[in-house]
């Protein structure tokens, strides 16, 4: 799993729906001539993949994009005492191979609130939450990232999950 390291400043986030791509947030702005993007991946990697693009030396979280899902439930996650901060994660040094890509099976799951959207790979429990405009970075006791959140979803928002994703 990826462990947080330290924690830096909020950086302007960017958050996408639409109906190929379920969601994808990107963090700040970069020059990937400068410093390039590893790729931790997870979910069963066949039909269900989530990318985690974080840089190189910095090793700052970048992205995060769901590829793939399937396991989608309509209601909100409720976890137990979180410690809330401000700010975005810097990871421990990953091993990627010569594509700059880390894959690790294991579970993936998307909970659709009335106003927020959950996205867990982890069965872990949280304990922290790094926030940083209206996403969340979670985190559980021994600062392995399991999940994340996107809080304040629009109407459009949700219909576009809900249009796209959902299984009738």
């Amino acid at each position: 799993m990826l462990q947080i390291k330290s924690i830096t400043d909020c950086v302007p986030i960017a958050v996408e729906f639409d109906p190929y791509i379920a969601v994808n947030v990107n963090f700040g702005t970069w020059d990937l001539s400068l410093e390039k993007t590893i790729y931790w991946r997870t979910g069963d990697l066949k039909k269900e993949l989530i990318e985690i693009g974080i840089s190189e030396n910095k090793r700052i979280i970048r992205s995060i994009t769901i590829v793939l899902i399937k396991k989608i439930n309509i209601e909100e996650k409720k976890f137990a005492a979180v410690q809330l901060k401000q700010g975005i994660p810097i990871f421990d040094k990953i091993n990627y191979d010569k594509n700059h890509l880390f894959d690790e099976v294991g579970p993936l799951e998307m909970f659709i609130g009335k106003e927020k959207l959950q996205v867990l790979f982890s069965h872990n429990e949280i304990t922290l939450g790094l926030a940083c405009d209206r996403v969340t970075c979670l985190f559980d006791k021994d600062n392995n990232f399991c999940g994340f959140q996107v809080a304040n979803l629009t109407d459009k928002e949700l219909n576009t999950l809900k249009e796209n994703f959902i299984v009738r």
